[in-house]
């Protein structure tokens, strides 16, 4: 029996794949690492690989231009509350209505169900961020000047990095990314005369990085493409308005500099390395479990 077996063993090691079967606890005379001759033929490259045009990464590229425009703008805000009494006055006006304009569109385009919500929301932000302005305003008042731009700039780089820019990836922190810029904020508010500007400041903040935020996360996928691009522009112009009328000349030189390496050399580079890249699949992937297979 012994001679036997051994026998049929030889025959089936001579037949190559013969008898072999792809099963983890089954018993089979070849080795665990055995690989058969057939292993490469499941081998599948670039499935579901999907390719952009230069035109939609140029396009696709003006959510990150409308987040570093928001950034500059809100630098500015500080700015003119920082300059004399008069701008100040102005500047806190044109926040109350900047903050009524983008709650009327919040609620327009919330559900119905959710309007009554919104404007609570947004009634105890309003008396909660005026109560707690002269707290906010002393909090980071022993920490010399420098240290807090320094502060701001990581905070400010930090919400670039980690906002939600329509994009499923893993870096993606849409709390991280808030929670930097506000408390970006509440530093530069420490820096300002009287807690009514700390709390213009911390309004306007709450307005540019959580309002201004959820509408237009909210209008995306219904305002057509051109909107979009017009509110890029729109907040481009803004921001090199306020450069120019509050800051020296070469900061806007170097502001344009790097809108024209996000919108056209970063996009080019993307668009033209996307020939190298190579994505495979084979029977060496994890299993993953569909719907259908635990319904059967």
């Amino acid at each position: 029996m012994v001679i036997f077996s051994m026998i049929l063993s030889k025959e089936s090691n001579q037949g190559g794949e013969t008898g072999w079967k792809k099963g983890l606890y089954e018993p089979q005379i070849y080795p665990d690492n055995y690989i058969p001759p057939t292993f490469l033929q499941d081998l599948r490259k670039n499935v579901n690989l999907q390719y952009y045009t230069l035109k939609e990464a140029i396009i696709h590229s003006g959510a990150l231009t409308q987040e570093i425009n928001c950034i500059i703008i809100f630098i500015q805000v500080f700015n003119l509350l920082q300059s004399d009494d008069k701008s100040s006055s102005y500047t806190c006006v044109y926040i109350g209505i900047i903050t009524l304009l983008l709650y009327t569109t919040l609620i327009l385009s919330s559900k119905s169900d959710d309007v009554i919500g919104e404007l609570k929301t947004g009634i105890i932000l309003i008396f909660s961020g005026f109560a707690v302005s002269p707290i906010l305003k002393t909090l980071t008042e022993t920490i010399s000047t420098d240290t807090i731009y320094a502060m701001v700039t990581l905070m400010m780089i930090i919400h670039l990095i980690f906002f939600d820019y329509g994009v499923k990836v893993a870096i993606v922190s849409p709390s991280l990314s808030l929670n930097s810029a506000i408390f970006a904020g509440v530093c530069l508010a420490s820096r300002l005369a009287s807690s009514y500007q700390a709390f213009a400041l911390l309004t306007f903040a709450t307005d540019i990085f959580v309002l201004f935020t959820i509408c237009r996360s909210k209008l995306r996928d219904i305002i057509p493409v051109w909107v979009n691009y017009f509110i890029t522009c729109l907040l481009t112009f803004i921001s090199l308005i306020l450069l120019l009328k509050l800051s020296s000349p070469i900061f806007s030189i170097i502001y344009i500099i790097l809108l024209i390496f996000v919108n056209l050399i970063l996009p080019y580079n993307f668009w033209s390395l996307q020939s190298y890249k190579e994505n495979i699949y084979g029977p060496w992937d994890e299993a993953v479990i569909k719907k259908d297979d635990l319904d059967n």
